[in-house]
């Protein structure tokens, strides 16, 4: 059966989940509603048969839908699932989970209680080169995992100093790179490894104003964080990000006692004690996306695989790949915690005679 959805969001939830459900078999994109006034009737011009909503509430309570795809910003993820489980509709949301612990454990304990498949948009889990790192961490070719390098930088200096002021910017909504990076990275750490015992860090903010209207106001999200963390099973690691930096390459080393992987951008390479010269680890082939706009296609097949695996679970099947609101209520618990390291700061060197 054909699974009628809708979608509250006007940015990326019209630029990338719309395009993919309306390609998708086990989809019928229904309605997609806009928490500003015209920007749905906007947004729903180049989407065939979709009508729009300027009242999301209208849209769950009128649109006929099975599913909801929350792509609004953070601090109204809450609200919108636990209304659109109140409605009796399955729900995919976007990350980070929530503004805080509370809310995300409000979501996931109506999840629990509604009946309903209720995901997290956590797609990266599904990149080929990361679905090949669970395959050889379930093997035990590099033995015991000891400690986990994970480094990124995005590509955007010089341009993320005129970036106009918007929810990104503002840390009351939910706003920076450690929700909207991090979150994922949090989350492939512990589907790999399992949960921490303690995490520590630091999240900044390296741009201090942007441009709102005609005046400058002050940016209260991050665009870099750092993560130090303890695994239960043994093993630590260090995460990473930059957002004001000519960027590189994502890089993921995993040091094992028999070996070590290393994910350098979409290239994996494995080495062990027996065989220490690196060489590649085969990846599944990825989905043919060159029908999609090039801007997005990047987010296709993490986000199309997501797609197909909640359509099983919806329609019944046991999938524990599917990313659940309990798991995004550990994430956010983790951020939560993270974050309060980083306000506690950081202790000084002692005087030295």
């Amino acid at each position: 059966m054909t699974i009628r959805v809708g979608i509250i969001g006007t940015g990326y939830g019209a630029r990338v989940h719309a395009p993919i459900l309306q390609k998708h078999p086990d989809y019928r994109l229904m309605a997609l509603a806009s928490l500003r006034p015209g920007r749905a009737r906007q947004a729903v011009e180049n989407l065939d048969g979709v009508k729009p909503y300027d009242d999301w509430t209208d849209m769950i309570r009128e649109a006929g839908l099975d599913l909801v795809v929350i792509a609004a910003n953070p601090a109204e993820h809450a609200a919108m699932t636990l209304a659109a489980l109140s409605a009796q509709l399955h729900v995919l949301c976007e990350k980070p989970p929530a503004l805080h612990l509370g809310e995300a454990l409000a979501m996931r304990d109506a999840a629990r209680n509604s009946g309903r498949v209720a995901a997290m948009n956590f797609e990266w889990r599904y990149l080929p080169e990361r679905t090949a790192i669970e395959r050889v961490l379930g093997d035990g070719s590099i033995g015991d995992v000891f400690h986990v390098r994970w480094s990124e930088s995005a590509t955007m200096w010089p341009r993320i100093r005129d970036q106009q002021h918007k929810w990104f910017w503002s840390e009351p909504h939910g706003g920076g790179f450690f929700g909207a990076i991090g979150s994922h990275m949090l989350d492939a750490l512990r589907h790999w490894f399992g949960p921490f015992t303690q995490v520590q860090g630091d999240t900044l903010s390296r741009v201090h104003s942007r441009l709102s209207e005609d005046r400058h106001v002050v940016s209260t999200a991050d665009d870099s964080f750092t993560v130090h963390g303890r695994f239960e099973r043994g093993g630590d690691c260090t995460l990473e990000f930059t957002g004001v930096a000519v960027g590189r390459e994502p890089r993921i080393e995993i040091f094992g006692n028999q070996g070590t992987l290393v994910l350098e951008g979409e290239t994996l390479t494995q080495a062990t004690v027996i065989a220490p010269e690196f060489q590649p680890v085969e990846l599944e082939q990825s989905m043919d996306v060159s029908g999609f706009a090039q801007e997005i296609q990047r987010y296709v097949h993490p986000q199309w695989t997501l797609y197909t695996r909640l359509a099983g679970k919806i329609h019944g099947l046991t999938d524990r790949s599917v990313p659940t609101l309990d798991d995004a209520a550990y994430v956010q618990a983790v951020m939560d915690t993270v974050r309060m390291s980083a306000k506690t700061g950081f202790l000084p060197i002692p005087p030295m005679r």
